[in-house]
Order: C-alpha cells, then structure tokens, then sequence
C-alpha cells in the first residue's frame, strides 16, 4: 500500500536524488509547488520547492530498489521501444499541461522520473534479428548496430556533453539528414539565433509537436554543467527516442566515465558520438562505456567501436 509524505529542498534536482538515494524506483514525485518567501514583488524573495512523495511499501519493491543502487541486479534491459504519437496528441498534451496550471500560480508541473538505474548499454537481443530501421546499420556478426539520428518525422533526439560539443555534433547531424531537423539548445551552452530550453518545461513537447508538423525530428543540445538548470538528473524527466553522449576521447577515460555514470543514472544511452578521436593514440578508451558508436568527428561512423 502506498504512503505519501512531503518533502522540501531548494531545488527539484536536490530532492530527486535525496529520494533516490534512500527509496530508489519505489518513492515518486506526484506533485511539486514552487514556495517564493520574503522579497518585494518577488524581488529578493527566497525560492524553495515542496513536493509530495508517494512511496510503495511493498517490501520487494524495496529490494529490488536496493540492489538497483547498489548494481547488483541483472543485466539492464533496452528502454522499451516509445509508440510514436500523432501531431494532435502531442498538441493536445502540450494544451492539457498548460491547462492544467492555475492562472498565475507557481505549481510545478508533475514529475515521474524513471529512476531505472543502468550502467551499460547491452548488445541488441540477437533474438530479435538484426536493426535495419532508422535507428542503425544491421551490424555483422557479433557486433553492435551502428546508431544512426532517426530520421522520423517530431522524434526527440536529445545529445548530452560538455560546453559547445553537443551543439557541434548536432550541427554536423543536420548536415547528414536529408531532410534536415528542428534544433534547439539547453543548459549551460546558448547560441544566437537557436532557441533555448529547459529540458523539464511543456516548451519541448511543443517544439516537438511543431518538428512532427514541418516533417523534421527535433535535436535538442543538451550542455551539463555545475549550475542546477543544467544538472543531469533533468534527463530523467525526458522520454527520447535517442539520447547521445557526446564524449571526447582526447580526455581522460576516468573523467568521461564519472559523467556517464552520472547520465546513466537517469536515462538509457542509445549512442555515442565521439569527439577527439584523431586527437589521441587510445581513442578505443571510449569502448569501456559500453555504448555503441554511431558519430565520429563530426561523420557518421562505419563501426560501432573504435
């Protein structure tokens, strides 16, 4: 039976993990409200956020939370295949969360992050046969589908790095699209004449919704940093049909490791685009993430490691 409790902290992000950290999949965020005190007009006023968490109390659930925390569960399963949505329900969404906050309130819309938490990007199941579709190559024998940007009209292709690398790898994926693709920003990094995005606003079901209306996928460059807009656990609130790591071979295999880990804690990898690997003598590090490559500076690769 499930319990609900409240809960505050200065930020989402900080509560998030907070609940992660002692509930793991078992505790859910099922409503957020933005609390401002003291200020004038809201200058100078003080921002936290109340959430109300619902727990599940089954004791398995707990379990099975624990050994996701502490990977010592079996192997990680593929994210399950997102049925593609028309234009009108992507619209009607994107109406129904405006909808849904009061007129000049500070509610924060609903958020049920998939705390799913994987490490590795598993082979494709041979069982299944090879993957032909937008998605990839057919790979040969024993070895990973090389990932390929979907090419689907209003699918959300979101690429995760640091400073402006995920920025110039979209560039270089728009190049490669025949039709092209709507692009957007997010994060620490902006660039003039794109639009910019919180990854956890309607704004992007709504610039998905415009990319599937125009025939285009939509590329979002995501750039992590320090600041809390920018924290990675905001990808948890994201359903991608892709989710790229942009990684830098050139840098050190323990520091693109450490990010990853970070990534992974929030959503499943389905390629790498590398950058740097004419930079280095080991560019083959990046192999260790388990993920398999579909980008390399700046083209699409011909294998699926390096």
């Amino acid at each position: 039976m499930p319990t609900q409790f409240q809960l505050r902290g200065h930020s989402l992000e900080s509560l998030r993990w907070q609940l992660f950290e002692k509930y793991g999949a078992a505790a859910r965020i099922v409503r957020a409200e933005r609390i401002q005190t003291g200020g004038l007009f809201g200058i100078g006023a003080t921002t936290s956020f109340e959430v109300v968490v619902e727990v599940d109390t089954d004791p398995a659930s707990h379990t099975a939370s624990g050994e996701k925390r502490g990977l010592r569960s079996a192997a990680p399963t593929r994210r399950a295949a997102i049925p593609r949505r028309s234009l009108s329900d992507l619209l009607a969404e994107a109406d129904r969360a405006d909808d849904a906050r009061p007129s000049g309130s500070d509610v924060v819309m609903e958020i049920k992050p998939d705390f799913d938490v994987v490490l590795r990007k598993i082979a494709a199941d041979e069982a299944h046969g090879p993957d032909t579709d937008s998605q990839g190559v057919a790979p040969g024998h024993g070895e990973m589908a090389i990932p390929r940007p979907s090419t689907m009209p209003g699918d959300l292709i979101v690429l995760v790095g640091l400073r402006d690398q995920p920025l110039n790898t979209a560039w270089s994926m728009l190049g490669h699209l025949q039709n092209g693709a709507e692009l957007l920003t997010a994060g620490d990094y902006r660039s003039n004449g794109l639009s910019h995005v919180f990854l956890d606003s309607i704004e992007v079901k709504k610039a998905q919704a415009m990319a599937l209306g125009d025939g285009k996928p939509l590329l979002i460059a995501f750039s992590f940093g320090q600041r809390g807009s920018s924290n990675l656990s905001m990808l948890a609130s994201l359903r991608p049909k892709q989710l790229w790591l942009v990684v830098d071979a050139a840098h050190k295999p323990e520091d693109t490791q450490s990010w990853v880990r970070r990534a992974c804690r929030y959503s499943v990898p389905d390629a790498l685009a590398v950058l740097g690997a004419t930079d280095t003598a080991t560019p083959e590090s990046v192999n260790a993430l388990k993920v398999p490559v579909g980008w390399v500076d700046g083209r699409p690769a011909t294998s699926s490691e390096l």
